[in-house]
């Protein structure tokens, strides 16, 4: 049958059906890779577009450009990591699995909620880690997806939860810096009779999330295989995100005075770029001169 195939192929003018067919399976193999970033590419962008479409109608264009539209550059840069690593992975068919699962993001980015994409996409995460062996692209591809949808989605969601306790636990600090009574999540001003009140923006959870991210993206991008010291390096750039914030809001609370200036957009950028600058610097000086690769 299948000579039989390849003289009527001929007779129609195609010289090497061979060669066609193999360049057919090629094709369909190149694209598992390509597949899985592109159903990374489709979820992320349908769960973020409400995001920065509220962030382009608050500023101006340029402005809301310039501040990355109000995500953190470390989410920008693990959405290109996930990407390329995806696109790296060696030739592979697609599965019957792989169509069934790029079916359900599909759908979920149908459904009218960003809710629906960001679940989408921790599917797609765990579905990665479970095609591909530990170590390899995908797998680590796997484990990025699944950290980009912590400070985007699971941290909000936390947060939602136990949003009391949080800020409870951030007055606490605050507190102990300024020197001053706390009740709830609110703190007395340093020599004013009144109380700071710190809102659910200023809560530390999303700095947290943001150095998890960073921790997964030094870990996973370099070819090294992690050891139980990058984990102690990722608590401590986790702690040093914390203490950011909380210093911040304790000089509020230290000088009432400078409220508008502290709390406002020159403070908010300097604890923006401190903070980044914590995450980079700490996950930096640990991978540095690191020679460890991966099996």
């Amino acid at each position: 049958m299948g000579g039989a195939l390849k003289e009527s192929l001929e007779r129609a003018g195609v010289s090497n059906a061979g060669a066609m067919a193999v360049s057919f399976n090629a094709g369909i193999a190149l694209r598992r890779g390509e597949f899985f970033a592109g159903l990374f590419i489709l979820a992320f962008a349908n769960g973020i577009y409400e995001r920065i479409a509220s962030n382009i109608a608050d500023e101006p264009v340029w402005s809301a450009i310039s501040s990355t539209f109000g995500i953190s550059i470390l989410i920008w840069a693990a959405c290109w990591i996930a990407v390329s690593l995806l696109i790296r992975l060696s030739v592979e068919p697609l599965t019957r699995n792989d169509l069934i699962i790029g079916l359900a993001v599909t759908v979920a980015v149908l459904v009218p909620s960003a809710k629906a994409s960001w679940i989408a996409l921790t599917g797609l995460g765990f579905y990665v880690l479970y095609c591909f062996k530990p170590g390899s692209l995908g797998h680590r591809a796997g484990l990025v997806i699944l950290a980009v949808t912590v400070p985007v989605f699971w941290s909000r969601l936390v947060f939602a939860m136990l949003s009391d306790l949080i800020l409870q636990a951030d007055a606490i600090l605050v507190s102990a810096i300024v020197g001053t009574d706390r009740v709830g999540n609110t703190v007395k001003f340093a020599g004013v009779d009144d109380y700071l009140y710190i809102a659910p923006g200023c809560s530390s959870l999303a700095n947290v999330s943001l150095a998890m991210l960073g921790w997964v993206l030094f870990t996973q991008a370099l070819d090294r295989r992690p050891t139980l010291k990058d984990v102690w390096w990722g608590l401590a750039a986790c702690a040093a995100v914390v203490l950011i914030n909380v210093t911040r809001i304790a000089l509020i609370g230290l000088h009432r005075d400078q409220y508008e200036l502290i709390h406002g957009a020159i403070g908010a950028n300097v604890a923006g770029f401190l903070t980044l600058a914590a995450i980079v610097g700490i996950n930096l000086i640990r991978v540095r001169g690191d020679t460890v690769t991966r099996p």
